[in-house]
């Protein structure tokens, strides 16, 4: 066999074996339209006029933040590469790399157009900037194309070229190549990751990852009053209204993210925190730990996060929703709500009167809503599930359309969570134990542990 046919079976192959695993890779085609792409937009800053005729990258005009990663995902996105969970945090990209199986940080490994470089990664999702590969030369060296570079902010920095070393460890600008990050491609699918957070009644935290049958791991040791596990992000309230929250591994650590905290809401797939302080005011951001606050509303009591669906509820019970960039209106959805839930991926919300009926919508902000039950007092949703604690205990669920019909779990509950991708549902009943099922509402349940006061179903 010639040489030329030896290079094409082998590619032939290779490309079947990664088929398999369900990981395209970017086309050679695709990487010269990343590259072109990029390479329309140089000189231009975060409220230019892009090449597609649109106002900035992604949203960066608007939140006048750094821009470098929201410049990066709008190209990829644009060349028809699967953007799922990047953000505006340049470290977003890094794990991008994690979840997709196209995380090069081998010293040897020589980048290709397109890919998506990482530099001064410090662990958690975050990172000091991100550009892509517009040129790689025979010399080992490379120029990248980065958005949110030089000037002296957000609002005076533009697109422009770097050129340096071409390695893992290399430096680009001052800035040292902690990883290269290969697009995945748009029909491209990863493994789905699940978890179980739990607060002890000795108010510790911890986490488990994987099956039903696998170990907690201990996050934070105590003096903690709220916690909450959204996909792979995982945030601890104290005692004292200081938030910390952490992102990536269940190993990474935690950063402080605000004082004078009495809720909080993470939402792992957009980056987004949201907290309410102590005061009522509410604030987002949006990038990971290193986003920047927008504030949002006073006077409220709650805060809601679902894919790009923000919610609170007011101090007078009444909720409100607003769905795409935290500068978007509000708009009001009912009054006398103990309790709001949000589902992105089924398009619903959620209120839970303070009577103790339970009314859900679906079809987004201006859908039209269905009361479901009354006498409740607990209530979850994700995608088309619909779990429900009444006040006697009695836990039950539906799947489907707002009209199905209750499927009963077990009794003597105080709390449940459901997770449709998984086909989980768990419930805490009222001794403080904690079982979980999966397979959906006809599943077996697995006793997962005691002692337990509260308790997160999610998966990334």
């Amino acid at each position: 066999m010639n040489t030329t046919s030896k290079r094409t079976v082998t590619a032939v192959l290779a490309a079947s074996v990664l088929a398999l695993l369900g990981i395209i890779p970017a086309s050679a085609d695709t990487r010269t339209d990343i590259r072109d792409l990029a390479a329309a937009n140089l000189n231009k800053n975060t409220c230019s006029t892009n090449s597609l005729g649109g106002t900035g990258y992604m949203d960066s005009c608007r939140l006048e933040h750094a821009w470098c990663s929201d410049f990066a995902r709008w190209v990829w996105g644009n060349r028809n590469i699967n953007a799922d969970r990047l953000s505006a945090a340049a470290g977003s990209f890094y794990r991008y790399g994690e979840l997709y199986g196209t995380l090069h940080t081998d010293p040897s490994y020589v980048p290709q157009l397109g890919d998506a470089v990482v530099l001064n990664y410090h662990g958690g999702g975050r990172a000091d900037h991100v550009s892509l590969v517009d040129s790689v030369y025979s010399n080992g060296t490379i120029r990248t194309i980065n958005g949110n570079f030089g000037g002296s902010g957000p609002l005076s920095s533009t697109v422009q070229y770097a050129t340096g070393g071409g390695r893992v460890g290399q430096v680009i600008a001052g800035q040292t190549i902690s990883a290269f990050v290969s697009p995945a491609g748009a029909g491209t699918t990863r493994p789905t990751f699940s978890r179980i957070g739990v607060r002890f009644a000795d108010t510790s935290v911890h986490v488990k990852e994987g099956n039903l049958y696998d170990n907690w791991v201990l996050e934070h040791g105590g003096g903690i009053v709220k916690s909450e596990v959204d996909g792979d992000m995982i945030g601890v309230l104290t005692s004292s209204g200081d938030l910390h929250v952490k992102q990536g591994n269940l190993h990474q650590s935690w950063f402080h993210q605000a004082s004078g905290v009495k809720d909080f809401s993470l939402e792992s797939s957009k980056g987004r925190v949201g907290i309410v302080r102590t005061d009522g005011t509410v604030a987002v951001k949006e990038g990971g730990v290193q986003g920047l606050w927008v504030e949002e509303m006073n006077g409220a009591t709650e805060v809601e996060l679902s894919g790009d669906y923000l919610g609170v509820v007011s101090t007078d019970g009444t909720a409100f929703v607003k769905k795409g960039n935290l500068y978007e209106s509000w708009t009001s959805q009912l009054g006398g709500v103990a309790d709001l839930e949000i589902s992105a991926a089924g398009d619903r919300i959620g209120a839970l009167r303070t009577n103790g009926t339970l009314t859900v919508k679906e079809g987004g902000l201006y859908g039209s809503w269905v009361e479901q039950t009354s006498n409740v007092k607990d209530f979850d949703l994700s995608g088309d599930y619909i779990g429900v604690v009444f006040n006697d205990g009695l836990a039950t669920v539906k799947q489907g359309n707002l009209f199905a019909g209750w499927i009963n779990q077990m009794s003597d509950a105080q709390a449940i969570e459901v997770d449709a991708k998984t086909g989980r549902i768990g419930a805490l009943r009222a001794n403080g134990s904690l079982t979980v099922k999966e397979g959906g509402p006809y599943g077996a349940w697995v006793e997962q542990t005691s002692g337990v006061t509260e308790f997160q179903l999610t998966n990334y």
